[in-house]
């Protein structure tokens, strides 16, 4: 099990990108919408090879809710060997769901938890193609 990547919302993705590109080093490794009206940007430092996941959503995301001081959290991912059983292992030991486990494609399933403060904490494991 491991960290993969912190996740954080931000309301403009072009000054978010200039803000960890331009002032912290940080370089784009990805972009990507994976649903409809989501934008997801990685960064990575170049010295550490650390992840920051940028999200946007837009009001037509499902995922979409007005912006309130605090969301700037968006979510922690870990990697795990099997997401279906670590998820089960987390609810049974008393997490919060916050979304169920599903499949993204092609045998990689993730699903999240919530911490203790409402953060949520996915769990990710499969083959990336």
């Amino acid at each position: 099990m491991g960290l993969m990547y912190s996740s954080i919302r931000v309301r403009d993705m072009d000054k978010a990108i200039e803000f960890y590109t331009k002032f912290l080093g940080m370089k784009e490794l990805e972009r990507r919408s994976p649903i409809p009206d989501e934008l997801v940007v990685v960064l990575e430092s170049p010295d550490t090879k650390n992840k920051l996941q940028l999200m946007y959503y837009g009001k037509k995301c499902k995922m979409y809710k007005d912006y309130e001081k605090g969301d700037e959290m968006d979510h922690l991912m870990f990697e795990v060997k099997d997401a279906r059983e670590t998820f089960k292992h987390l609810v049974a030991a008393g997490a919060e769901v916050a979304m169920s486990i599903f499949e993204i494609r092609d045998g990689r399933y993730m699903g999240f938890v919530k911490d203790r403060d409402g953060i949520w904490v996915g769990v990710i494991s499969g083959k990336k193609k």
